[in-house]
């Protein structure tokens, strides 16, 4: 009750944050836009009744796959305390190109929450995940450093079966938005990071594999104070759910 309390607070500190910081740069403000292409692979791995092993890996373009953007691998060990809520800790790297060359890598630990619920035949997620990031510029050693703090919330559905002979393949609808907020001393300009609302489509195999075609709109602050970079990304998304609790009972 408690951890649910000072995660309701969090979450409503984190929207008025971003309604504030919305409403104070709405004026004089520049909105660039550009395009980027995302590939993603999560995997899942259950261990037993409460340890699951979490991991994903990404490459990211833009401009039409034209220029690469960026790179990430991420780790994480969750804890499920209950049916639906879990908690986890975990490690990213990550890479940011300029003009197709690596120019500066990022060392990032997290926790997080995971709460779902379903209501009716709609499932709801809500995550919050606190990010330590340490840049390291490779063209000079001004290393920086700050706290993030993101929060997601989701729905999803069925919409219609894929088969008549199996009940696990179907079509589904995810929607979520996320915001980002920067905290540290190196962004008092930039407490503002981003907002992603997403929609994913998603052709569920069966209950171990999804492929999901995914629009992400993305608005996000830049450097350069009153200044915002709108991106619309094209992410194909892969999950690839494994569950070794149920060979161990059968051992």
């Amino acid at each position: 009750m408690i951890l649910k309390k000072i995660c309701k607070r969090l979450v409503i500190v984190l929207f008025f944050s971003s309604v504030l910081i919305h409403k104070t740069s709405a004026q004089n403000k520049i909105v660039t836009r550009e395009n980027q292409q995302w590939l993603q692979y999560y995997n899942e791995t259950k261990l037993n009744k409460n340890w699951t092993l979490l991991a994903d890996a990404s490459h990211r373009w833009k401009d039409d796959f034209n220029e690469s953007s960026q790179f990430i691998v991420r780790s994480a060990l969750g804890y499920t305390i209950k049916q639906n809520f879990r908690i986890s800790a975990g490690f990213a790297y990550s890479g940011f190109y300029s003009q197709d060359t690596l120019n500066r890598m990022e060392y990032r630990p997290h926790q997080e929450l995971v709460f779902t619920n379903t209501l009716n035949n709609i499932k709801i997620n809500h995550r919050l995940r606190v990010e330590e990031r340490f840049f390291n510029p490779l063209n000079d050693s001004n290393n920086t450093f700050n706290f993030r703090f993101r929060y997601s919330f989701a729905v999803s559905f069925t919409l219609f079966k894929l088969s008549k002979t199996n009940p696990e393949s179907l079509f589904l609808l995810r929607i979520n938005d996320e915001i980002f907020i920067n905290s540290g001393k190196q962004t008092v300009n930039k407490t503002f990071d981003q907002n992603r609302f997403v929609v994913s489509p998603t052709f569920q195999l069966n209950k171990s594999l999804s492929i999901s075609p995914t629009w992400n709109s993305q608005y996000a602050s830049t450097s350069t104070s009153g200044t915002y970079r709108q991106t619309n990304v094209f992410w194909l998304q892969i999950r690839h759910n494994l569950d070794l609790s149920k060979s161990n009972k059968t051992e």
